[in-house]
């Protein structure tokens, strides 16, 4: 029988990748391409908040500010390095937003230095006991945060003007600016979006575990296979973001910690490729 604490472990990591995964998302419908420097928002986010806390700024703008530096790096990475280059090919721009990736990995090493580093959780307090597991408050903060922050994208999308306009972006901008809608914006606010919620996976996930300067890339990865999963859709991408916290968590049950990587990128990576054949990314799709 499955225990209950791996079941608590996967629905954390699955709150964690749905985030990742809707931003990357999000992100993939306003420019068309597979933001690899995604990850990064989470790391820095994390990194800066730890910073913060040990300078001595309250919890609260602590968070704040780590969130509202997350979106501003996404937002920085379109205006400076996809906008100007629009008209590249996205095999070319996939490999400017790894070169963003790796320069954003080696400032955050220059001034966070190779040490993980963490802060206090913000919901501290005895955990809940509930079927035979132990429910940490902070773990059931990004469980939930998670979940409605990935659906609350959803419904912005689907039923606010904004999100329709991000939308109609998404599925002909030669349509939409016809029509008025200012793409430059609309971009924008799709890139602020995914570092927001890679930004708020971190301030609910580091106060458990740690973040270091290298483990944007990482994030960047999981995310795409749980974005893959979902045939690149943002209402799938929470089930295969749960979908993919869980499977990790029951390899690592059953096989280890150490089998962890490698059996979950084997089965998932072959599951996303079979998904990936019936993605177009060159043409436009449903956000």
């Amino acid at each position: 029988m499955i225990p209950t604490q791996a079941i608590i472990t996967g629905l954390m990591s699955g709150a964690l990748y749905a985030l990742l995964a809707t931003g990357l998302i999000v992100a993939w419908h306003c420019a068309r391409v597979i933001n690899l420097a995604h990850g990064e928002s989470y790391a820095l986010a994390g990194l800066l908040a730890s910073l913060l806390r040990q300078a001595g700024l309250p919890i609260s703008v602590s968070v704040v500010a780590a969130i509202c530096a997350a979106m501003a790096l996404s937002l920085a990475v379109e205006r400076l390095l996809l906008w100007p280059r629009r008209d590249w090919p996205a095999s070319s721009l996939i490999l400017v937003t790894l070169a963003a990736a790796f320069l954003s990995r080696g400032v955050l090493y220059v001034v966070a230095g190779v040490d993980p580093l963490s802060f206090p959780r913000m919901f501290a307090g005895r955990p809940w006991h509930f079927a035979d597991g132990a429910w940490p408050r902070q773990g059931v903060a990004l469980i939930l945060g998670g979940l409605l922050a990935s659906v609350g994208v959803v419904l912005f999308l689907r039923a606010s003007e904004p999100g329709r306009r991000l939308r109609a972006v998404a599925e002909n901008p030669d349509a939409a600016q016809l029509v008025g809608i200012d793409i430059r914006r609309a971009r924008a606010i799709g890139f602020m979006i995914a570092g927001a919620l890679g930004g708020l996976g971190a301030v609910l996930l580091v106060p458990l575990v740690s973040v270091d300067y290298q483990t944007g890339l990482a994030m960047t990865l999981r995310g795409f296979i749980a974005a893959a999963l979902a045939g690149m859709s943002a209402p799938r991408a929470v089930l295969a973001g749960f979908a993919l916290g869980l499977a990790e968590a029951l390899v690592t049950w059953r096989f280890g910690a150490l089998a962890q990587d490698p059996v979950v990128f084997l089965a998932l990576i072959g599951l996303a490729l079979w998904q990936g054949r019936r993605i177009s990314f060159g043409g436009r799709g449903r956000a």
